[in-house]
């Protein structure tokens, strides 16, 4: 449900924090309209002449705005390169994974992805391609992270990790391997000739003063 969080337990989506954002987010139908996308669902600033089914509180109360879904977006678009910090989905269409991965990485920014499949090879391909600092495999990006450094690359973020390895080093434990695959067996230590001192050294009289 959409509406006033504080009266109404049941809502999910509540108010923007502010006008400020409010506006910026509302900016974001002009691009659509620019880029010549389709709105498939979607009205502005939630209004009493102007509010979906449902909706729950006093819509003047708070910047409240309409749930918004756009089609025949393309990577060139300003709606697409653009962050749009509000509930805006924009869809994209695809002809295969390879194709969705290069749409992915044409973004300039790198935070999150993910990638919803039961094709366990296209989410390999996924999580070795994409560009981004965190990936989730058929779950969300949103949320509580995993317990591992995460941040973004690219335009998102600063370049470093929250929840570092000290969170690693909890959960998991150092283990040594030496894997050799010349197949051949290695006898390091004994192919090195003897070299004989060239004294006998007696131990104890290194130790006399």
């Amino acid at each position: 449900a959409i509406g006033d969080p504080l009266q109404y337990p049941e809502v999910l989506y509540g108010p923007f924090i502010n006008q400020r954002f409010f506006e910026s987010w509302l900016k974001h139908y002009d691009w659509g309209a620019e880029d010549g996308a389709a709105l498939l669902y979607g009205r502005g600033r939630i209004t009493p002449e102007n509010q979906p089914a449902g909706f729950l509180g006093d819509p003047e109360a708070a910047y409240y705005g309409w749930p918004t879904v756009w089609e025949g977006v393309e990577p060139g678009m300003k709606l697409f390169q653009t962050e749009i910090f509000g509930p805006t989905v924009n869809l994209v269409k695809v002809e295969g994974i390879a194709e969705a991965i290069d749409v992915a990485n044409a973004v300039a920014y790198g935070l999150s992805s993910a990638i919803y499949t039961n094709h366990r090879e296209w989410a390999h391909t996924f999580k070795e391609n994409i560009q981004a600092g965190m990936t989730s495999i058929n779950n969300a990006t949103t949320g509580a992270e995993a317990h591992m450094p995460f941040g973004g690359i690219k335009g998102s973020g600063n370049s470093t990790r929250e929840s570092g390895i000290w969170v690693i080093e909890g959960y998991t434990y150092w283990h040594a391997v030496n894997d050799d695959v010349s197949g051949r067996l290695q006898l390091a230590q004994m192919e090195t000739e003897y070299v004989a001192p060239k004294a006998a050294v007696e131990v104890a009289a290194l130790f006399k003063e």
